[in-house]
Parts: C-alpha cells; structure tokens; sequence
C-alpha cells in the first residue's frame, strides 16, 4: 500500500512532481491524480546515455494520454558528473516551481539505502535526506517515505501502467 506523510502534502496546494519514467515516479504520478492532487509533472532529461531520450519521449506520451502539461528539458552539456547532473537538475527545478514545492517519488528504500551509504562511508550519524529540503526559490518534499519500492510497483501492476515505466539500466526494479 503507498502511504504519505499527509502532514506535508496539502490537497490544497498545487505541487511540480519530479517524474524520471522509473517506477517510483510513475507510480507517484498515477497516485496523487488518484487522489485528487494537483501536480505538474518535471522531467529532465541528463542526455548521458540514448536511453535518457526514451524517457523523455515516454514522459511526453504518458502527459499526452493523462492530458496533463509537462515540463521537460535537456541538458545540452552532455556527459558529466553526478555533482554536475545534480546541480543542472536543481537549476531546472528552480527556474519551473520558483516558489513552489516539488515532489520527489523518494521512499523508505531510498532512505534505507542512502543511509547504509553513508555509514560505509563513515559517517553514520549523517541522515540521508529531511522531509523537507529548502532551497532559495522552491521546495522539495519526500512525502513517500513511508512506502516500500515493491508498494509502488504492485500499485503499477494491479492497474496495469507498468508500461509507460522505463527500466533504467543502471538501476533494477
């Protein structure tokens, strides 16, 4: 079952959802409308590697059959670092939800994961990530950490969307 830290995710509000086509966000995406929420789907497009371009066409064809608007970009720098990705990202992020909030499809995996990270790394005591991350002109919130990876993609597979997901081959489902 997905669950949400409700507290931090007001019906009310309207929210910019950050959507890679994996099975997190998809799902993500599917739910909140479900649900009732107003959101405006992100996805930024790394261009790394060709499967970058898939995404970005799956995105606008998911948009497409919702009949939502999306918001999509390309990075034309290419190849760089997860520093660099990460920094181009939030600049995307800030110039599309300036003053707003952003979803993340972030879950307890995620969390768990990130966490054991760190602790190989030496630094056990350093959180992962909050709930809330502010930054100067938007939010990003994590409502999903409550929710298992499996959650989500029995969500996608009870409903039959699993096909507008796609696989990243640097990561498993």
């Amino acid at each position: 079952m997905i669950r949400i830290v409700k507290s931090i995710l007001p019906k009310e509000k309207e929210y910019h959802l950050a959507v890679s086509m994996g099975v997190d966000s998809v799902a993500a995406l599917f739910w909140l409308r479900w649900k009732g929420y107003k959101v405006i789907p992100l996805h930024f497009n790394h261009n790394l590697r060709a499967q970058n371009f898939t995404m970005q066409e799956r995105f606008l064809a998911l948009c497409e059959k919702l009949g939502i608007y999306g918001i999509t970009e390309t990075w034309v720098k290419g190849m760089g670092t997860e520093a660099d990705c990460r920094d181009a990202r939030l600049d995307f992020y800030s110039r599309m939800a300036a003053g707003g909030t952003i979803i993340t499809a972030h879950h307890l995996d995620d969390w768990i994961e990130s966490y054991l990270l760190n602790c190989l790394r030496g630094h056990p005591g350093k959180k992962p990530f909050r709930l809330e991350s502010n930054f100067p002109n938007f939010t990003v919130i994590h409502p999903f950490l409550p929710t298992r990876k499996r959650d989500f993609l029995q969500f996608l597979q009870r409903n039959s969307w699993m096909e507008w997901v796609v696989q990243d081959e640097t990561n498993s489902v």
